[in-house]
C-alpha cells in the first residue's frame, strides 16, 4: 500500500481507518484498491460530485500522474469546467447518442453545452439587484435528530423576501434535516421556527404548506413525486382540495386539465398525454412538474433542496431561472446545493453547513469555491452574522 502511494504520489496513511477518512481520502484509497489489481483503465464516474474544490485538485493531480504513467482514464462528469481541465479529449452524449467528440484545447464551454442539448444554452444568468424585504422564514438555534443523534445543531438563519440564502455543504452535514424540519417533515426538537413572525415549531407539513411554504425536495422520486400518478395527478398534488378543482364532492376535470395544460406550456413540460404516469417522463421533464406545482400557488417562501440534481445542462438552465424570478418576485428562497457554482452565482448570501452546524455566512462576493471548500471540511469556522 506504501509502495503504490509513493508510486502513484498519493498521500495517504495506511494505518488509518477508513471511517476517519474525509471522502476524497476515501476516494484516493478506491482508486488504490484498482491500481492493487492491475487495472490500466479506471472509469471514473462523477468523481467530484460530493469533492470540495481542494478534494477536486487533489484528485485531479493523481490523475494527471496515472494518466503520464500510461493509465487510460474515462473521466465521466456533467461539469464541464472540470472536463476542459482534465480532459485529453471529449465525447458528448444526448439521449445515448454520441452527438461527437472533440479534442479538449480546441472546444469551450458554450459549445459543449449545445452539443449537449442541441441548442445554444446561457450559462451564466444574470443576477440583478434586488431590495431585500422583510424576514419570511426564520429559524432560531434549531436541533434536529436523525435516529439518534442530533443531525443539526444550533443553526440559526433568517431569510427575507426578495433573496435567495444558499447553503453549501458537503452532503451528509444535516442539509437533509434542516430542509425536511424547515417544511414540517421531520420534528425540532429544540428552537424555534417562524414563517413571517407566526411560530410554527411544531407545525405539520401541511399547515406549513398553507401558510405559503413551497418545497422542491432533493429526491423528487421518494418526496415529490407520486411516479405512477399521471401527470396531471401530479401537477395538482397537495393541491387538488383547492375550490378551483373541485365539483361538489368530485374533481373538476375539465378545470384540472385546462390549469395543467397551461402549466405543461408555461414550464416546457416535454409530455404527449397529461394521462400518462410520470415515472414515463424524462429526469429534467419529472423536475419541471414539481417546479410547476411549487410555482403555481403564490408561494411566500421557496425551499429548493438540490433542485438542479441530475439534470442536463438545459433543464438546469431552466430550473435556475425560476428560482431567480422567484427572488424577483419578492419570494424567500432558501436554495440547498451540492454544487459550488450554483450557490456562488445564485446566491445573495450563503451559508456553510459542517458537522450539522452552520459554521460561517458570507453577503454575495466575500466568498469564491476555494474558500466555501475551507469551511465545508471543517479547516476553517466563523460565527453566522445575524440578519
Amino acid at each position: 500500500m506504501a509502495e503504490l502511494c509513493t508510486q502513484y504520489g498519493f498521500v495517504l496513511n495506511p494505518a488509518t481507518r477508513v471511517d476517519t477518512l474525509s471522502v476524497g481520502e476515501q476516494q484516493r484509497v478506491e482508486i488504490i484498491k484498482v491500481l492493487y489489481r492491475g487495472a490500466e483503465l479506471l472509469i471514473l464516474d462523477e468523481p467530484t460530485a460530493v469533492l470540495v474544490p481542494q478534494e477536486v485538485e487533489e484528485l485531479f493531480s493523481n490523475l494527471r500522474r496515472l494518466r503520464e504513467q500510461g493509465k487510460t482514464i474515462i473521466f465521466i462528469s456533467h461539469k464541464l469546467d472540470e472536463v476542459l481541465q482534465i480532459s485529453d479529449r471529449i465525447t458528448v452524449l444526448r439521449r445515448g447518442r454520441v452527438m461527437g467528440t472533440v479534442d479538449a484545447a480546441g472546444t469551450s464551454k458554450a459549445r459543449l453545452a449545445e452539443m449537449m442539448v442541441g441548442r445554444p444554452v446561457l450559462l451564466d444568468l444574470d443576477h440583478p439587484p434586488v431590495t431585500p424585504g422583510s424576514v419570511r422564514l426564520d429559524a432560531a438555534h434549531l436541533w434536529v435528530e436523525a435516529g439518534r443523534r442530533q443531525a443539526v445543531r444550533d443553526v440559526s438563519l433568517a431569510v427575507r423576501s426578495g433573496e435567495i440564502y444558499g447553503i453549501a455543504g458537503v452532503e451528509g452535514n444535516g442539509q437533509t434535516e434542516l430542509v425536511e424540519a424547515l417544511v414540517g417533515l421531520r420534528p425540532i426538537s429544540r428552537g424555534r421556527l417562524g414563517i413571517e413572525g407566526r411560530d410554527v415549531t411544531h407545525a405539520r407539513a401541511r399547515a406549513i404548506r398553507l401558510m405559503g411554504v413551497a418545497h422542491i425536495p432533493e429526491d423528487r422520486h421518494r418526496r415529490g413525486l407520486a411516479l405512477a400518478l399521471s401527470v396531471w395527478e401530479n401537477t395538482i398534488l397537495g393541491h387538488h382540495y383547492r375550490d378551483a378543482f373541485v365539483n361538489g364532492p368530485l374533481l373538476d376535470r375539465p378545470a384540472i386539465d385546462a390549469f395543467v395544460r397551461e402549466r405543461i406550456r408555461d414550464y416546457d413540460v416535454r409530455v404527449t398525454d397529461v394521462d400518462a404516469p410520470a415515472l414515463a417522463l424524462s429526469g429534467g421533464n419529472q423536475q419541471k412538474v414539481i417546479v410547476a406545482r411549487e410555482f403555481s400557488f403564490e408561494p411566500r417562501v421557496l425551499v429548493a433542496a438540490q433542485p438542479t440534481r441530475g439534470l442536463d445542462i438545459g433543464a438546469t438552465e431552466f430550473v435556475q431561472r425560476q428560482l431567480l424570478e422567484a427572488r424577483a418576485g419578492g419570494i424567500a428562497v432558501l436554495l440547498v446545493s451540492a454544487t459550488l457554482e450554483e450557490v456562488l452565482s445564485l446566491s445573495d448570501r450563503i451559508g456553510v453547513m459542517y458537522g450539522g452546524e452552520l459554521v460561517a455566512e458570507f453577503d454575495r462576493g466575500e466568498a469564491d469555491a476555494a474558500m466555501l471548500g475551507l469551511y465545508m471540511t471543517g479547516a476553517k469556522r466563523t460565527e453566522a452574522r445575524p440578519t
